[in-house]
């Protein structure tokens, strides 16, 4: 049963807050699919329980969901979201649409996370790794996924962990057929050789799906790598298109992703062409593949730690016309970060994983937990905090700041690398970056480590505040609603603002 607010029409695909499904209560949305719609959802009359992932059916009595609750329910890997439940919603019409709880993945696609950031091949062969073990246990409960791609993964904040999500096109054995044979599950960048040469035959048998086999959930995962690592796709495997002679057996498939980008390292490079290979018998099993990918993170050589992405040097006006297209699709141009963007992002990872920490320690010792409540987490608060120190978005999304700002001008890409590299170790792992350890901290104390400091005149540039031998940002906030992000002190809510190094910032590694 649900509860529509009154004045609002409950549609499936847009519940307005509050609404009830099930034992649970909408409190946002997070997308919208072709079959669902996914909001964030909290238990009905427990408002401080953990939130979860609702995904509700835009089509009523929809049977692709039985079929996804039923592969969910096989599934155990810490890289797919936990299903938690699984019933039917009834609208104000009485129409019954189905859904599905999960885990709720406070995180990034994959792909938006990467444009914010520059991280080294080390950094994407473990997230690589996390899905290739994802895929391989799919795989073992005779499952496919069908739908791999960087839109259906998330890594999530507080420990870098890449999450395989959208199991509403997967198929196990002996499920029932919902698509005619000509209809290819997934997206089409995505498929593999064989799966567009079969929708080109006719069908052998009424009802029968095109045979999708785990080397296509391979193929596809090589599509995301590609992309992830070049800003580009490999050409498209389609018969029709003028580069399909390139995936036939024998062909040299996709151009290789270090030919793009000199900076991929060389077992990333072959491992990616190993799962976009034309023969589909030579891609692997994706469990082959974690053990390769686990293997090149745990025996690392330099160049494998160097930073897959240049900094942005050229203003938008200086950027050739088919350059400003792909930025308006990327958010920036292709291989480039914005340095600026890449340091603000970097904080905030910081600032989950210390926050992670400390909910851990807090759990772990209930009197802590009784003194120092945690408060839900606000990202955009931090963000809007550092927006008014002059950062302001420019067009094709670079961003630019005012004379003056020292965040990172004289921030060195070995920094930068420091900073990303942090996100691989162990949940067990102390964390390592004094700037993490400090802001888990609630009320504002004295210069935190690296923090920047005022000038002999005791004065701070732009907004900030000289407080304690520190630099902080005052932001519109009583105590109760600072954000966990920040600091309380004398009935104000303060970030606290850290100094870059002194020396110039290291070029580019090559």
């Amino acid at each position: 049963m649900s509860t529509p607010v009154p004045g609002l029409e409950a549609e499936p695909t847009a519940l307005p807050p509050g609404t009830k499904v099930g034992a649970w209560r909408v409190d946002g949305i997070r997308g919208w699919g072709t079959f669902g719609t996914v909001y964030r959802a909290v238990a009905e009359g427990d408002p401080q329980a953990n939130p979860v992932a609702l995904k509700l059916a835009v089509y009523p009595g929809d049977v692709r969901f039985a079929r996804e609750v039923e592969l969910l329910s096989r599934i155990r890997h810490p890289s797919v979201p936990q299903l938690l439940e699984a019933g039917v919603w009834r609208s104000p019409l009485g129409v019954k649409h189905p859904f599905v709880v999960m885990e709720w993945v406070e995180g990034e696609p994959l792909y938006t996370w990467a444009s914010r950031r520059t991280p080294s091949s080390r950094q994407v062969l473990a997230l690589l790794a996390q899905v290739a073990g994802a895929l391989q246990a799919i795989h073992e409960v005779s499952g496919l996924h069908r739908d791999v791609k960087g839109d259906n993964m998330l890594v999530r904040l507080a420990d870098g962990r890449l999450f395989l999500t959208d199991l509403g096109a997967g198929y196990f054995a002996r499920a029932a057929k919902l698509t005619p044979w000509h209809t290819v599950p997934g997206t089409p960048e995505y498929r593999s050789p064989q799966l567009w040469q079969a929708a080109q035959r006719s069908s052998p048998e009424p009802g029968v799906s095109l045979p999708a086999q785990p080397e296509d959930d391979v193929f596809a995962l090589g599509v995301t790598a590609y992309r992830l690592v070049t800003d580009t796709y490999p050409p498209f495997a389609h018969p029709a298109m003028r580069q399909w002679h390139s995936w036939l057996p024998g062909e040299s498939g996709a151009v290789p992703p270090k030919q793009l980008n000199p900076r991929v390292d060389a077992q990333l490079n072959a491992l990616i062409l190993r799962m976009l290979s034309p023969r589909h018998e030579e891609r692997g099993e994706a469990g082959a593949l974690e053990q390769a990918m686990e293997r090149g993170v745990a025996h690392a050589v330099p160049a494998t730690n160097t930073l897959l992405f240049e900094w942005e040097t050229l203003p938008p006006s200086k950027w050739a016309e088919v350059e400003r297209a792909e930025a308006e699709y990327l958010g920036h141009r292709p291989r480039r970060r914005d340095r600026q963007w890449v340091l603000i992002f970097d904080q905030m990872d910081a600032t989950a994983r210390a926050r992670a920490e400390q909910r851990e320690a807090e759990a772990r010792a209930p009197a802590a937990r009784a003194t120092q409540p945690v408060r839900s987490r606000r990202w955009m608060s931090w963000l809007a905090a550092l927006l008014t120190l002059g950062l302001w978005p420019e067009e094709s999304g670079s961003l630019r700041t005012r004379p003056g700002l020292a965040l990172s001008e004289s921030t060195s890409e070995e920094d930068v690398v420091s900073l990303g590299e942090s996100a691989l170790r162990s949940p067990d792992e102390p964390a390592k970056s004094p700037r993490a350890s400090a802001v888990a901290q609630q009320v504002l104390k004295n210069p935190l480590p690296g923090q920047l400091k005022p000038d002999a005149k005791g004065r701070c540039p732009n907004k900030q505040i000289a407080i304690k031998g520190g630099c902080w940002l005052k932001v519109e906030a009583v105590p109760e609603e600072c954000p966990t992000t920040g600091y309380t002190h004398q009935g104000g809510c303060y970030f606290p603002f850290f100094a870059s190094k002194a020396e110039p910032a290291a070029a580019p590694q090559e």
